[in-house]
């Protein structure tokens, strides 16, 4: 019992893990076929972030008008209201730009849910020597509906656990502060390591209990490739090049942890 958990809580584990989304980009290298399930949700969500950005651009000061209208004459007074107008208005396009880097963060998640679920496929069968399917759009939509509602549902999962503790750590300033930021960055990186072995647990009918348990195999290889996929998706326009590494990289880490997992049974 204790060797297998020293195995388990290995320090190299976190190490490794951070290292997945490499070995990703390895397997997109390898199989360069595989253009065709990456490209289209990059292209999409690239046209999702430019129209999000211009439409805040364009309509950030509208926005501003309907509470307050630009003031107008002359006079210390006057001149004092029209500084904090600006303000208002650099506040007010500060805040669109980053509803619009988060809507389009949530319709990259959208776009690229059927794109992932058959580029985790793919490189599953590559990697196991298994035949890949021929590539079908028809088989795309018709998987469409229940990968978006994946999406979805794990989407409000972490808003519903977030939400509420982000509302609770303001009753114990500081202290409250500080607990929520340790536990939402541990919380998102497994969340996201959760999220990037999805396609391959949920094609093999795992449900919810099944997947911890298999994190748990190796937790520090879990955390750490969380962690990287996390902190590489909230940085602006990386994330629209990083999703296929963390499809290709979670894949394999669930097929690492599935052998691992088979050998210690």
């Amino acid at each position: 019992m204790a060797r297998s958990l020293l195995a388990a809580l290995h320090p190299g584990d976190f190490v490794q893990g951070l290292l997945y989304p490499l070995r990703g980009l390895a397997i997109l290298r390898r199989h360069p076929g595989l253009v065709r399930y990456w490209l289209p949700p990059i292209v999409l969500t690239g046209a999702a972030l430019i129209a999000s950005l211009v439409f805040a651009l364009r309509h950030y000061d509208e926005a501003v008008e309907l509470v307050w209208r630009t003031p107008q004459g002359q006079g210390f007074g006057e001149g004092v209201l029209t500084v904090l107008h600006w303000l208002l208005s650099a506040f007010a396009l500060l805040v669109g730009v980053g509803l619009a880097m988060l809507a389009s963060v949530v319709l990259a998640n959208l776009f690229a849910a059927p794109f992932n679920d058959a580029l985790s496929e793919a490189i599953e069968e590559l990697e196991t020597g298994r035949p890949a399917p021929p590539f079908s759009f028809v088989r795309l939509l018709a998987d469409l509906a229940r990968t978006v509602r994946l999406e979805l549902t794990k989407l409000l999962l972490y808003a519903a656990v977030m939400g509420p503790l982000l509302v609770v750590s303001w009753l114990l300033p500081g202290i409250g502060q500080l607990l929520y930021m340790v536990f939402a960055a541990l919380f998102t990186a497994l969340y996201f390591a959760v999220d990037y072995i999805d396609w391959p647990a949920s094609r093999r009918g795992y449900d919810w209990r099944q997947r911890i348990s298999l994190l748990r195999v190796r937790p520090l290889l879990t955390l750490g490739f969380g962690i990287a996929v996390a902190a590489c998706l909230f940085v602006p326009l990386l994330n629209l090049c990083f999703m296929p590494l963390a499809v290709a990289g979670g894949t394999r880490l669930f097929l690492d942890l599935y052998a691992y997992a088979a050998r210690e049974a």
